[in-house]
């Protein structure tokens, strides 16, 4: 067993890879910019300034760099000769895949830098010029033509944008604009296609984006929520301690109640027990969650009906440290009661028919007659000869639910406002906060590869049939 374990560690570490991997994948091919979405509170009126622009721009720079941003994304990038190894510090994205764009149309890095470089002092000069009163009404269509043409990623566009451009600039801005203008016809003369079928590897070193979120995974550091500016593992640890007390809590009441009425039905097949229990199971299971706990809060949480739980929340709004700890466990009980009942029936009916097939097949079994044949009592039979053995597929679903019982429940925390992972990973979908999203989805891999070690583990412990010993 020891020489399994070890293996099947030994085998999680490239599987933990590949899934971070992808979890750091998904996050880099997520739509918006962070950095924006961090900086609520920049500036940008229409009165805006170039001392108030630099200052906006060294505001996003400095918040890059603090995010990582500012690095390649992986140890080595292996891109077409034409792509230059520094096309990641240019910092706003838009641009950036502009810029990479017109890189692949005309294969000459050098022209397209000369290009963006150009653009940048005309729109320096701008800024300078926006106290000048001949501007007029013209300032207003100047500035969005400005804002787009970095971000224009055709060729035949970022010609049209400059042609609006021009009769409206004024004329100390001129020199700029056709250095503009040169640096653009300039692209398709230089041309070098040939560059993009030549490949080229980049190797960055540990000094890159994936190696620094990697590091901070394995200390427990997921970053920082775009949606809060709080770290994540905070919010994780806020979250999932009341998904975890009510996913564990179901779980135990779902299988001490299910698995018994499994076994029983499972010895007396046919019965009136049999068909009455499964008839009621089934009707439990035919509701949905989210149908039942919306009429559990009408009918049962006050309002014009009863008023035996509280509608929502984990705790009453008096709630203080300075209780008793018994006076808590029955405060929690009494807002968690009916969630947790919510959470586990329709468990009931799926694992006590699972329980009564698996253990109609063992009654069936060789070791089962021997063991009846001997005159063993039918109670120990059952319970310690069939029971054990029926648990595999028990067993099986128990692997799943480990990172079911942290991931929480979406739909039942919403309806009952409880501040669990289910709730925490609905409010980071809404506002696009994906550092969030991916480190629960990270978590929820990790914990699936936990659970099926566990799952294996338990599988020899209950059926000594089962070895992962070699054999010679």
């Amino acid at each position: 067993m020891r020489a399994y374990l070890v293996r099947r560690i030994l085998f999680f570490l490239p599987t933990l890879f590949i899934i971070t991997l992808l979890s750091f994948l998904i996050s880099q091919c997520a739509p918006g910019d962070p950095v924006e979405q961090m900086l609520t509170g920049r500036s940008g009126g229409g009165e805006e300034q170039l001392a108030e622009k630099q200052a906006s721009r060294r505001l996003y720079l400095e918040k890059r760099r603090e995010l990582g941003l500012d690095l390649p994304i992986f140890y080595f990038s292996i891109v077409p000769l034409a792509e230059p190894e520094t096309l990641y510090r240019i910092p706003f994205r838009p641009v950036r895949e502009a810029l990479e764009r017109l890189t692949y149309e005309f294969g000459n890095w050098p022209k397209v830098q000369a290009y963006y470089q150009a653009y940048l002092r005309l729109d320096s000069a701008f800024y300078a010029s926006l106290g000048d009163t001949a501007w007029g009404e013209r300032q207003t269509e100047v500035r969005a033509l400005l804002t787009l043409l970095p971000q224009e990623k055709r060729y035949n566009e970022i010609q049209y944008l400059l042609r609006r451009m021009a009769p409206l600039l004024l004329p100390s801005l001129r020199p700029y604009y056709e250095a503009v203008r040169e640096a653009v016809e300039d692209l398709p003369r230089t041309s070098q296609r040939w560059r993009l079928y030549i490949p080229t590897i980049h190797w960055h070193g540990t000094q890159n984006q994936y190696h620094r979120w990697l590091v901070g995974l394995i200390k427990g550091d997921f970053g920082i929520s775009y949606q809060d500016k709080r770290p994540i593992s905070e919010k994780l640890i806020d979250a999932v301690k009341w998904s975890l007390v009510i996913n564990f809590v179901s779980l135990i009441l779902a299988y001490v109640v299910a698995i018994p009425l499994g076994v029983l039905a499972g010895v007396r097949r046919g019965s009136f027990f049999d068909r009455g229990i499964g008839l009621i199971l089934f009707m439990l299971e035919s509701l949905p969650p989210f149908w039942v706990g919306t009429m559990a809060v009408v009918f049962l949480c006050g309002g014009d009906f009863l008023a035996l739980f509280p509608p929502g929340g984990v705790q009453s709004t008096e709630f203080s440290d300075e209780w008793s700890l018994g006076r808590k466990l029955l405060d929690w009980g009494y807002h968690l009661t009916l969630p947790v009942l919510i959470a586990t029936y329709g468990a009931w009916a799926f694992l006590s028919r699972q329980m009564r097939a698996a253990i109609l097949e063992n009654l069936h079994q060789d070791y089962v007659r021997t063991a009846r044949a001997k005159g063993l009592p039918e109670g120990r039979v059952i319970w310690k000869h069939a029971f054990r053995n029926s648990l595999i597929p028990i067993i099986t679903l128990l692997a799943s639910v480990l990172p079911a019982m942290i991931s929480g429940s979406v739909i039942l925390e919403t309806i009952f406002s409880i501040p669990g992972m289910g709730y925490l990973s609905y409010g980071a979908m809404t506002a696009r906060d994906y550092p969030v999203i991916i480190a629960v989805f990270t978590i929820g891999a990790i914990l699936t590869l936990i659970g099926l070690l566990i799952g294996d583990i338990l599988y020899a412990v209950v059926d000594p049939r089962i070895s992962y010993a070699r054999r010679g």
